[in-house]
């Protein structure tokens, strides 16, 4: 955060602003509706704005969700209000965030039903995105007219936090799809198994070259012939053609004495063209001398089965998809993509215990942006997010398939290289220093320092903290020995 923006925002106190920002990032184990509480409370402290709204915006329509004001206002939370009467129809037409300091002043905004209504003087809204989608905005309001517009410093917080609470409510739309999808499967399954537990069994009686004797009710309907019509033909006529040499197969087996019954799905085919699957066991009935007499079969409808099957391998997909991103949300830095703390513990415990098991070298690289508050203090807070990004993706770029990159703190960043030996440990650090000293998509030239730490199975039972310092004290070595450089521990 720039100084002009801190000066600005909480009467100039820094630290404050910074820390709310911080618990707004770090939210955790929140209900959506406790997140938003969090996010108006904290944004009326940053900005000095007495009322602080934020609404969903779908076809036309303004609806306030959560809403925080000392005063009494002429709208309500969950009540739903034209956008064009809002102010917040501007930060929408405009796709950004927008402010007026005194909206007396302001030809279009002074118009708005909402100023007639409320006599609010001063505003800053943001859209809220979820994606490329905008589903709602930020809003901030006060009484009174500020004698200044808004820094551009503000506006760019202010779009900040709006960014980020879009990802909290992206976050706890796919949670609610991932309970409703497992819902909707549980209750597929019970009515699966309640269906088919109660569904009646077709029954028939067909002779040794496959012509229908009897054929009960529930036989009947299924192949959708009468008893008499069925009895005019044989089940080879009604069958699949695909499915038809496995039936034969298995009944000349029979006969033969190979094999007493059988089981398979196989299709039919009805009167009206249609497919219909079933479930069939059949078994031999023998005269008393032992010689084959006929077939008796049991005919179980699955149709309704193998499109419930479908139905449902499209449900697991759907909620694989919902956890597999929910995973990636948990897992990675919001601002740099990069491996989170908790996930890179995760990793390292995986990665200690296969390099022990197997006595492979584990290379530690710790990478420390050089100079970054001055670079921070020159171009602002935002764009020294920029940097960690840009770092961040020079660093995934030269680093190989099987490593992992994390956020560590900060400006500093860990690598971790599976079965990695020194040399090649100092080929990857060198290529990631080089890759960041050579990237022109900054206002001005970025490095890092490395420091390299390789553990071998002879240090097993050091703490991994320990082996993270150790590649510490190798950077704060690169550090005193002019930056920009890497060296080994």
């Amino acid at each position: 955060m720039s100084e002009a923006l801190c000066g600005e925002v909480m009467g100039g106190d820094r630290a404050k602003a910074l820390d709310a920002v911080r618990q707004l990032l770090g939210l955790s184990n929140c209900t959506i509706t406790e997140t938003y509480d969090h996010y108006l409370a904290s944004a009326r402290k940053i900005f000095g704005m007495d009322v602080a709204i934020i609404a969903s915006v779908k076809d036309g329509t303004f609806t306030p969700l959560r809403m925080l004001s000392s005063r009494p206002l002429p709208i309500q939370a969950g009540r739903a209000l034209a956008l064009e009467t809002t102010f917040s129809v501007e930060a929408i037409r405009t796709g950004h965030a927008i402010s007026c300091p005194h909206v007396a002043h302001d030809p279009v905004l002074r118009l708005h039903p909402i100023y007639t209504d409320t006599k609010l003087e001063s505003y800053m809204g943001a859209p809220i995105r979820i994606g490329e989608e905008i589903i709602g905005t930020f809003s901030l309001l006060d009484p009174a007219p500020r004698d200044y517009p808004f820094a551009p410093e503000s506006m760019a917080l202010l779009e900040l936090l709006a960014e980020t609470l879009g990802r909290a409510i992206e976050r706890d739309r796919l949670e609610a799809e991932r309970r409703e999808a497992d819902k909707e499967r549980t209750a597929a399954i019970a009515f699966f198994q309640t269906a088919f537990a109660n569904a009646p069994i077709g029954i028939t009686l067909v002779d040794l070259d496959g012509k229908f004797l009897r054929a009960n009710p529930a036989a009947c309907r299924l192949f959708g012939y009468s008893e008499e019509e069925l009895q005019a033909r044989d089940f080879q006529s009604l069958t699949y053609p695909d499915d038809l040499s496995l039936d034969l197969e298995h009944l000349a087996k029979m006969k033969a004495g190979l094999i007493s019954e059988y089981e398979m799905d196989k299709r039919y085919v009805r009167p009206d063209g249609t497919i219909v699957w079933a479930q069939l066991n059949v078994a031999l009935v023998r005269n008393e001398d032992g010689s084959p007499r006929c077939f008796i079969s049991q005919i179980h409808d699955i149709t309704a089965e193998r499109t419930m099957i479908q139905e449902l391998d499209h449900k697991r997909t759907q909620l694989e998809e919902a956890n597999q991103k929910l995973t990636q949300l948990a897992s990675l830095d919001p601002l740099t993509g990069t491996l989170n703390r908790r996930a890179l513990r995760q990793r390292l415990d995986q990665e200690m215990a296969r390099a022990n098991a197997e006595g492979t070298p584990l290379a530690f690289i710790m990478v420390d942006v050089d100079d970054f508050k001055p670079y921070n203090d020159r171009y602002g807070h935002l764009a020294g997010d920029v940097a960690l990004k840009e770092v961040a993706q020079c660093m995934r770029a030269a680093s190989r398939a099987d490593d992992a990159v994390c956020r560590f703190g900060g400006e500093e960043f860990l690598l971790l290289l599976p079965q990695t030996p020194q040399a090649e440990a100092r080929k990857v650090a060198e290529r990631v220093r080089e890759s960041i000293a050579t990237s022109t998509a900054l206002p001005e030239r970025v490095t890092v320092s490395a420091g390299v730490h390789v553990y071998t199975p002879s240090e097993k039972g050091l703490p991994i903290d320990r082996l993270i310092a150790q590649a510490d004290a190798a950077l704060y070595e690169a550090k005193r020995n002019g930056k920009n450089r890497v060296e080994m521990m």
